[in-house]
């Protein structure tokens, strides 16, 4: 595992890093080579039997294999399961609700403002937060275009064949990923099973109030304002400002990033298609090629880390939005143009919202993420203790080593987002996230050689020490243990180096006997060694 540099992070606007970073983050693998195949393959398939059926919304159809397919079979069904309950639900959600709104305006727009809350709410406190998500997103879309709709049976119409064109889209999708995408390697992990279906904090915690009340403000501005302006072209703001916000500003602003470079890179590949290729494409075999061509780079971003990944999705939506208008070739730019505008109103609004308003500080998830990897890493360094059986030792052992790992990557991605809400922090933040960056980077090599010491050469050394060896090193990585705890706090006062000194001197002593080329001894001294510069 490779230690973060302690240098400062400097802010910008795609602080993504170098060029050397982007070639990283784009390197091929045949992993990432296969998914992107699936990818190509069922939006080719989504476009040549939407095409032949003539089944509408072929925009969207297209563009659910990248929303849907994910890293393994298992989270791609799960993942097309609840977003056909989400859809199926949210459909009927809003045909009932426009009995009572069709025709009123006064009705509908508070109604939207619900859903958006309560959609948005839910999201936060449920366990299957995105169901929850969905159901809210897709009433307050449709209740958004009801006024475009001449009659309420075309409405009903209209909203019935979207649930066909995405469900097939969606069935296609895992049906291919279930065929071709191969099996996790290793056994399945067995996670176990929530005690509630809600988060621990769901009715105690006010931020998850804020953040429904700030994504409905957002929202409904950008609704009210393009509908003032009588410019229903760039709704795509509405549905930026839901799709981008997340749990804190720095994530929030980092997808709207993403969205917006997708979406360029996606309107300008639909724009070279629509002026220089369309004129000249008389068979649907030519279509085929521009589409696999198009999502080829679509999905080989979409497979990439978290930190690129949405976009690929946001190329490969901004594309299929802008080029499918109906099953004619289409040759009006005003939709690749009012897409971006759109999508550049609902990032602006957003950003203004989540960082004036509530703000939740992604430096502050980044302490609570390290704070928790820190606790994990003490009781890993604890282990085991001269009463406790090898094989109870193991098992904690191998569980917390997953459980730390797993903190330390949450507590990297936060380390990237904080680049987006510097622009006007204070230089005390800025001072602070080096030192946690330091801190991040020392705890990281004492888990490198903790988690050596799990290893079955280590525990089979650890099993052949006498009493007293065994006993001075319990009680050395104990005090270790407790300084790893205390580190990200900086509440390590002047006490715990000395009890950290005479436990060292203590092991020392009862060490000097045992054979020079024992590696439990040098891991443990390299522990104590990295953790008295913890701070």
């Amino acid at each position: 595992m490779s230690a973060i540099s302690a240098s400062p992070v400097e802010p910008a606007i795609l602080p993504f890093g170098s060029l050397e970073w982007f070639k990283r983050a784009l390197a091929p693998t045949p992993a990432r080579a296969r998914r992107t195949a699936i990818m190509v393959a069922a939006a080719v398939l989504c476009v040549i039997i939407s095409m032949t059926l003539q089944v509408p919304e072929l925009s969207v159809t297209a563009y659910m294999p990248f929303f849907i397919s994910k890293e393994s079979k298992f989270l791609t069904t799960v993942t097309g399961v609840i977003g056909l309950i989400g859809l199926t639900i949210g459909i009927g959600a809003s045909l009932l609700l426009y009995k009572f709104t069709y025709g009123h305006p006064e009705l509908r727009i508070p109604g939207m403002a619900i859903a958006l809350f309560l959609g948005m709410y839910v999201s936060r406190i449920f366990v299957l937060g995105p169901l929850g998500f969905l159901i809210g997103f897709v009433v307050a879309v449709s209740q958004s275009v009801g006024e475009a709709v001449p009659s309420p049976e075309l409405l009903v119409r209209g909203l019935l064949w979207l649930w066909v064109a995405i469900a097939y889209g969606v069935g296609l999708t895992v049906v291919l990923n279930l065929l071709f995408l191969p099996d996790a390697p290793g056994p399945p992990a067995h996670r176990p099973k929530p005690k509630s279906f809600f988060v621990p904090d769901a009715f105690t915690n006010p931020a998850h109030v804020h953040f429904a009340l700030k994504v409905t403000f957002a929202a409904m501005f950008c609704y009210i304002f393009y509908m003032a302006i009588d410019w229903s072209g760039i709704h795509t703001a509405l549905i930026t400002c839901t799709f981008i916000a997340l749990e804190s500003t720095g994530a929030t602003l980092h997808k709207g990033v993403l969205r917006i470079g997708g979406c360029v890179i996606g309107g300008a590949l639909a724009l070279f298609t629509i002026v220089f290729l369309m004129p000249h494409m008389e068979t649907i075999a030519s279509l085929v090629v521009v589409v696999a061509c198009a999502s080829a780079i679509a999905g080989w971003v979409a497979t990439g880390s978290e930190l690129i990944s949405y976009g690929g999705l946001q190329i490969a939506f901004a594309f299929f939005y802008s080029l499918f208008q109906g099953y004619a070739p289409d040759t009006d730019l005003d939709n690749v143009r009012n897409r971006v505008v759109g999508i550049l109103l609902g990032l602006i609004v957003t950003g203004l919202v989540f960082q004036y308003i509530w703000p939740e500080r992604t430096i502050d998830r980044l302490r609570a993420a390290l704070r928790a990897a820190l606790q994990q890493l003490a009781r890993l360094v604890e282990i085991p203790g001269p009463q406790t059986s090898i094989a109870a030792a193991k098992s904690e052992a191998h569980a917390l080593i997953g459980a730390t790992s797993k903190s330390f990557d949450h507590t990297r991605r936060y380390v990237e987002l904080t680049q987006f809400e510097f622009n006007e922090s204070p230089d005390r933040d800025r001072t602070s996230l080096r030192d946690l960056e330091s801190t991040l980077s020392r705890a990281e090599e004492v888990f490198v050689a903790a988690t050596s010491l799990a290893n079955d050469q280590a525990w089979n050394e650890w099993q052949q020490l006498p009493a007293a060896a065994k006993t001075a090193e319990s009680e050395l990585r104990s005090v270790a243990a407790k300084r790893v705890e205390r580190a990200e706090t900086s509440d390590v006062a002047k006490d715990t180096d000395a009890d950290l000194s005479m436990a060292f001197d203590a092991w020392n002593e009862a060490v000097r006997q045992l054979r020079p080329e024992n590696r439990r001894t040098e891991l443990v001294s390299q522990i104590a060694a990295e953790v008295q510069h913890l701070e």
